[in-house]
Parts: structure tokens; C-alpha cells; sequence
């Protein structure tokens, strides 16, 4: 089961070794291409989806970028754009007369 992805070696490396040191059966893929101008993404694996959680706690603890579900704009954003879109409309429907 993936459960990170990193273009950062050394960063990989020590992830490896923390989540085996939790007694995490882990493994690793992919690396340098050897292409030129492209990025080695290094993924990270567990074999047991039981231990996602505790595998995540430590890549955290590490560093590891995580998911921000409120990346989404703010909801003002949202309520702006709904209000000119709807400005938007009528205007449309207006020229049509």
C-alpha cells in the first residue's frame, strides 16, 4: 500500500528506517530515472494496511508533507463567485431582450 511519495532520498532513507524501527514491514520504489531535467520520485509502501496509521503518525513526526483538507479557498470565494456568476446571468438575459 503506498502511503508516501517524496523526490527527497535522504528524507525516503529515514523514513524506511523509522517505520521498520516500528516494526513496520515497509519498502521502498522507484528513484533516479537517469533522465535528464526529471525528478527520482521515491515511493514508499507498507505490506499491512492495519499499520497505515501509525505509518503515517511517523512520517509526520519526520516531516512528511501531509494533506490539508482546507486547502480549499476560503468560503467567501466561493460566495463571490456564485454572486457573479449569477451577476453574470442576468446580464446575459438581459442583453438577450
Amino acid at each position: 500500500m503506498l502511503i508516501y511519495e517524496t523526490d527527497d532520498s535522504d528524507f525516503a532513507d529515514s523514513a524506511i528506517e523509522a517505520l521498520k524501527g516500528a516494526s513496520i514491514d515497509c519498502y521502498t520504489t522507484g528513484g533516479s530515472l537517469r533522465v535528464p531535467y526529471s525528478d527520482p520520485t521515491i515511493c514508499i509502501h507498507i505490506r499491512e494496511a492495519a499499520d497505515f496509521q501509525k505509518a503515517n503518525e511517523i512520517l509526520a513526526k519526520l516531516g512528511a508533507v501531509t494533506d490539508d483538507p482546507d486547502r480549499l479557498p476560503p468560503k467567501w470565494v466561493f460566495g463571490l463567485v456564485a454572486v457573479l456568476a449569477v451577476v453574470l446571468a442576468l446580464w446575459i438575459t438581459s442583453a438577450w431582450k
